[in-house]
């Protein structure tokens, strides 16, 4: 081989060799490139999925408008909120904003509005932001849409009203009339009238004095229910006990309008936590309201008796009855039975409400069964001491706080139970056989009615 073969060989071989790298070096690079794309592909699908999830969880609705006002994203939450999410922010603005001013404030310019938005039973707050998109310098905005369900807060708001103006009225009755009958003793009554006729006038005010403070005391009650302020002491106690007091000492009242009032035990009653004094009042209003509403010659009567883990006492009379219609209302407060208003049967309205209240406090409930003519059946059911205290166990070996004060005088007697023989860590942390071991041992000295 001569020396220009050789020399074209080389350069052959090399050019090869070259191409080979180049190739080599172009492959590998752009692998690279490409898994640095795919990469930031990755990267920003993870980003984007992750925002959805996010967006997705919010109990609040979002809806975003781009610059160009066009739909840019709404959540699950505003779709499940809104019939329909408009693809142009001002058509957005027309369909939940016209009546309550959006619309006009978006017009104007504003950057920052809110209005209310009803839908059925449904309140929704609708709060529009402006919000510029991107780092460039040009005003370029979108617009954020946040819906907030406040349903529960308008709700709790038109209950206040309510409320108010039924404290209002209520208080103004009884005013009205001390004030009229203290009037007219004062200007002409006591010099024209004569002792019977001024002892008549005094006792509408005695009366009406009497009512008003019935309501001041009820509603003492209830707002101290609400605040969590009211003062009880519950402790291990009898309900056919307390039930039976209380039945006693209102047969005389019910022997006033010749009515049968009798109390019955149907069996052995396990011991309840309660607070005495409420527990009274409960029974009080239940069989005070069945006097009132039960005709004269009526009956009227009050058995107690157990059902599995709960004890329940039974006020049943033979009175006028409650249409179906009315068997939930009546236990709202200031709800009369009496649509005209009339003070024919007294009370305030708020009976029935503090049972349930007081009922609840105790973890019970409260069911009624009732035929229009044929009376009405009121069951006050409320847990066993048992019952609470394995529910209690429970909760503090799963870390929970007990709030309520019959849970709390469980949570003292376990406390007091498992720290007899030396300290233990507390809460406790428990298995559910070892739950059972603790209350066969605590439920041993309980003992039945």
């Amino acid at each position: 081989m001569n020396t220009a073969e050789t020399v074209l060989l080389t350069v052959i071989i090399t050019t090869a060799i070259c191409m080979v790298a180049v190739f080599v070096w172009f492959r590998y690079h752009s692998q690279t490139r490409n898994k640095r794309v795919m990469k930031v592909i990755d990267q920003v699908r993870t980003e984007r999925v992750e925002s959805q999830r996010i967006l997705a969880a919010l109990e609040l609705g979002i809806v975003a408008y781009g610059s160009d006002e066009h739909l840019l994203t709404a959540n699950r939450m505003a779709r499940t909120m809104l019939n329909e999410i408009p693809e142009l922010f001002l058509d957005f603005c027309q369909l939940y904003g016209g009546k309550n001013g959006i619309h006009v404030a978006i017009l104007l310019g504003n950057d920052n509005v809110s209005g209310i938005y009803p839908a059925g039973e449904r309140f929704y707050r609708v709060t529009i932001q402006s919000q510029k998109l991107g780092s460039s310098n040009q005003r370029r905005y979108g617009h954020i849409v946040m819906i907030q369900d406040i349903t529960a807060q308008e709700n709790e708001e038109k209950r206040r009203k309510e409320f108010v103006a039924n404290v209002s009225h209520e208080l103004k009755t009884p005013l009205t009339t001390i004030k009229s009958w203290s009037e007219s003793l004062l200007e002409w009554g006591i010099d024209e009238k004569d002792s019977a006729g001024i002892k008549a006038d005094v006792q509408r005010i005695h009366d009406d004095s009497m009512r008003m403070d019935q309501l001041v005391t009820d509603l003492l009650l209830l707002s101290s229910i609400d605040s969590k302020g009211v003062y009880v002491d519950f402790q291990a106690v009898n309900l056919d006990t307390v039930a039976r007091s209380v039945t006693e000492r209102l047969i005389p009242q019910a022997e006033d309008h010749h009515q049968e009032l009798s109390f019955t035990r149907l069996g052995k009653i396990p011991s309840i936590y309660g607070d005495r004094a409420a527990l009274e009042r409960i029974f009080t209003n239940l069989i005070i309201n069945a006097i009132k509403y039960t005709h004269d010659g009526g009956k009227i009567s009050v058995y107690a008796n157990s059902l599995i883990d709960e004890v329940y006492v039974k006020v049943v009379d033979n009175g006028r009855g409650i249409r179906e219609e009315f068997r939930e209302e009546i236990f709202k407060r200031f709800f009369r039975l009496d649509p005209t208003g009339s003070r024919q049967y007294g009370g305030t309205g708020l009976g029935l409400p503090i049972v349930r209240e007081l009922t609840n406090l105790h973890r019970g409930r409260i069911e009624l069964q009732s035929e229009v003519d044929e009376g009405c059946e009121f069951i006050v059911f409320i847990p066993t001491l048992t019952k609470v205290r394995s529910d209690i166990l429970i909760d503090l070996s799963a870390g929970n706080i007990i709030d309520d004060p019959c849970g709390q005088a469980a949570e003292k007697d376990i406390y007091s139970f498992l720290t007899k023989k030396g300290d233990i860590d507390w809460p406790p942390r428990l298995t559910r056989s070892e739950c059972e071991i603790v209350l066969k041992k605590m439920n041993e000295n309980i003992k039945y009615g």
